[in-house]
């Protein structure tokens, strides 16, 4: 995980000299997010959508106005959503409502447009890499418990697809809607599904 974040940085220091239609520039984002589990994790189980929240930073690599490559590296919380169902004879079983710390790298590519002096349209799509810095899970017995996940590297990472929308206002701020999704299944966050809005200033 220390080569990935070194990457990403020196990728935006190489590109910060490179000759470009654009200025480089670096970028804060941060928002709220709703996570939904989409895989079927056990028999007798419901699930909802989860309440979350990410911040983040990244490098915009303008190669002209209206495309740029933003790498970015994020922390985001997630509650995957799950809720207890009661199973067929009154027992309660095990749940598997889970919530997350995760260390995210995004990279996405974007294309934006103007649509009026002040106002511009940006569209995006990348993959990026995750790994869970600390995980916790729920036990339904007699009572609720809230118990921390342990396991190995693999268990932690995963890789996905972001893609996003955003609408920017002048030349700092933009406001985005943002989808996630990771491949892995074999892993602590399986197949969860998540949304989010955020607000994102470039200097």
């Amino acid at each position: 995980m220390k080569k990935l974040v070194f990457y990403v940085i020196a990728i935006a220091m190489i590109t910060n000299v490179l000759p470009s239609t654009a200025k480089n520039r670096w970028n804060i984002s941060a928002g709220g997010s709703i996570s939904h589990v989409t895989g079927k994790l056990f028999d007798n189980y419901s699930n909802s959508w989860g309440g979350g929240a990410f911040l983040g930073a990244g490098y915009e690599i303008n190669f002209n106005t209206h495309w740029n490559l933003n790498p970015q590296i994020e922390i985001d919380y997630i509650n995957n959503g799950n809720v207890i169902k009661e199973h067929i004879y009154g027992e309660k079983i095990k749940s598997e409502a889970r919530e997350f710390l995760n260390l995210n790298i995004p990279v996405i590519a974007s294309f934006r447009f103007s649509v009026s002096d002040y106002v511009g349209l940006r569209f995006g799509v990348g993959p990026y890499l995750q790994e869970s810095l600390a995980g916790w899970k729920y036990k339904y017995k007699s009572n609720t418990e809230k118990e921390r996940m342990s396991g190995s590297f693999q268990h932690r990472f995963n890789v996905g697809i972001q893609g996003e929308a955003a609408v920017e206002t002048g030349n700092h701020l933009s406001y985005m809607f943002r989808v996630n999704y990771p491949f892995a299944r074999e892993n602590w966050m399986g197949k969860t599904l998540t949304l989010s809005l955020g607000v994102r200033y470039s200097f």
